[in-house]
């Protein structure tokens, strides 16, 4: 869309005024030869017809810029509406993404290009935290055409200590910086921005029900480039992202809460079975000590029945571990299921 310009706009007004005047002064230099004192009367039609001219390019003036003030209000509004239709398409390619895949940082990769045209930048950037809470796993997509990266491994994992990435985590509030260098010597992440050339960054934090689960971040080789209005457009997207990737770390919870699940239930039935298989040992080894009296094969039948008591010991602790992995599970599996609730019904 064309954008407006009032003050060029306003050169056909400022054009009326020049005319007018030059058609004022243009009589009365012809009257100068014959003298204008010496005929009055040849100066009072100039005179009306200058006034004439005075009040009709007063109103144009004053019409022309009213109309022009509507144009811009007009222009304004539907900038802004394009504004919240892109936003709007962002969001929904967002979840048709993440509903196709449950790789936040593929659907990230995949929707770069859109928060580019949301928020000019040069290079988008995903940090997700880890599930101790110690760490970062960052992840960057270029906004340039066919840039877009195919591998989702992590590129550089940071401590969330020294980080600005873990500050704006623990604080759970957007950060902007128009010159990212100054944090550079206190902060590793900021470092490595800036010896890659870029100067001015937005970080907005990834927040889930009340939790910050990492950030997404812009940023411009050109200083002083965000401003506090970046922060609407992206805050839905980071809320996106920051359920998706709840969701995704609690499909991985599932997953191991089934693979603990599997694998104690078949040690519970094989430690039964191989415990029945040991009561019948010891049963025959009693009924062959009774029969026989040769001290050599009672010898024998006691360290049959002694090694069997040590299996049965064994097998006691396999299930005792078991029984303890999925206890531990359970809590886990508990607390991810509300969050993803929770998250589910904010999101909704």
């Amino acid at each position: 869309m064309t954008r407006m310009n009032v003050g060029h706009d306003r050169a056909p007004v400022w054009a009326i005024w020049l005319l007018i005047a030059f058609g004022a002064v243009q009589p009365l230099v012809w009257n100068v030869p014959g003298g204008v004192m010496g005929r009055p009367f040849a100066l009072v039609p100039i005179l009306v017809v200058w006034v004439t001219l005075l009040v009709l390019a007063a109103l144009a003036t004053r019409r022309i810029t009213s109309l022009l003030g509507a144009l811009n209000q007009r222009d304004h509004a539907h900038r802004a509406t394009l504004g919240e239709i892109e936003q709007l398409q962002t969001q929904n390619a967002m979840l048709e993404t993440i509903a196709r895949s449950v790789d936040v940082p593929l659907a990230f990769q995949e929707l770069a290009s859109r928060i580019e045209r949301l928020v000019p930048c040069d290079r988008v950037g995903l940090a997700l935290l880890s599930e101790d809470g110690q760490e970062l796993q960052t992840y960057t997509a270029r906004t340039e055409k066919g840039a877009r990266r195919q591998r989702t491994l992590p590129e550089i994992i940071f401590k969330v200590e020294r980080t600005i990435i873990g500050n704006v985590v623990r604080s759970r509030e957007p950060f902007i910086t128009g010159d990212i260098q100054a944090s550079a010597a206190d902060h590793l992440d900021a470092n490595v921005v800036a010896t890659a050339g870029f100067q001015s960054a937005l970080i907005m934090p990834l927040i889930s029900t009340d939790r910050a689960v990492g950030t997404l971040s812009v940023v411009s080789r050109r200083p002083n480039v965000f401003h506090r209005s970046h922060i609407a457009p992206l805050l839905p997207i980071a809320e996106i992202l920051a359920v998706a990737w709840v969701a995704q770390q609690l499909q991985i919870t599932i997953g191991r809460y089934r693979t603990v699940e599997a694998f104690s239930d078949l040690t519970l039935a094989v430690s039964t079975e191989i415990n029945s298989a040991l009561q019948t040992i010891v049963g025959h080894c009693d009924r062959i000590a009774r029969a026989n009296t040769d001290g050599g094969i009672e010898r024998d039948l006691d360290t049959v029945v002694k090694q069997t008591g040590r299996i049965a010991l064994l097998l006691d602790k396999m299930r005792s571990g078991a029984r303890q992995q999925m206890r531990e599970v359970s809590p886990t599996m508990g607390a991810d299921a509300q969050a993803d609730g929770a998250g589910g019904g904010a999101v909704s």
